[in-house]
């Protein structure tokens, strides 16, 4: 039987991995039901709501988390896209994903308030063809394509697009650029209609036909939610 009071110096107990606050985690013992299930232990968030399985293991560095209930919530965007898939994470997966949710999440709320001074924008030299000497890149992503949605279509579906071209995708301080396979693709930022993201893509999109530039999200990099954030602050400052 597992001795639920010595694991209180372990870290999912001494803050929530999910959300960061201290002291809301609350510790239950498990249960078995008719014979079934794991037994063990569960973590569960006064704040949040997010509840886990907590697997402590032999030593104090050997325990293992599986989110069973977790909180959409946008501030916890990058921690959902993980935790959300409930599969165990060891201690250093958990408390590295953790670690990288909170900075995210500080990310955010600085560029929400108007902050890049983090970001270090760099002018490409040589610039591509259709981009000035002027624009500074703020971000760059690889394997983006160009895509064309039906024209009766009111939404966009995977199902009714026609993929125009693909390559590398550059955002600067003016434009949106495409550097594709056919040829280049450029789009002032004013251009932009609307720029949405979920757990697996970004998507932005320009024009009265509504060409729509899509992108992986790619957390280990930059995640989808900071990525658009980022480029609606951009746009914002062009409008």
């Amino acid at each position: 039987m597992i001795e639920l009071t010595a694991l209180q110096t372990l870290p999912p107990l001494q803050g929530c991995l999910y959300c960061h606050h201290e002291g809301t985690v609350k510790l239950a013992e498990g249960r078995k039901v008719l014979g079934l299930g794991s037994g063990l232990p569960s973590l569960t968030c006064s704040f949040c709501g997010a509840v886990a399985q907590f697997d402590p293991g032999p030593d104090d560095n050997t325990w293992r988390i599986r989110y069973k209930k977790i909180n959409d919530a946008p501030q916890y965007y990058y921690v959902m896209v993980y935790f959300s898939q409930q599969k165990w994470y060891d201690a250093e997966e958990a408390l590295e994903i953790s670690r990288k949710g909170f900075v995210q999440r500080y990310r955010i709320d600085q560029v929400q308030h108007g902050d890049l001074g983090w970001m270090r924008p760099v002018a490409l030299e040589p610039p591509p063809p259709l981009m000035a000497p002027s624009e500074k890149v703020y971000l760059s992503a690889l394997n983006v394509s160009l895509q064309q949605p039906a024209q009766n279509s009111g939404f966009l579906s995977l199902n009714e697009v026609t993929v125009l071209d693909s390559g590398t995708f550059y955002v600067t301080s003016s434009r949106l650029h495409l550097i594709g396979q056919r040829r280049d693709w450029a789009n002032r930022l004013n251009e932009i209609r609307d720029i949405e993201h979920d757990q697996t893509h970004w998507r932005i999109f320009v024009g009265a036909s509504r060409q729509c530039y899509s992108g992986l999200n790619d957390p280990e990099h930059l995640d989808a939610q900071l990525f658009t954030a980022i480029v609606k602050f951009l746009w914002k400052e062009e409008v």
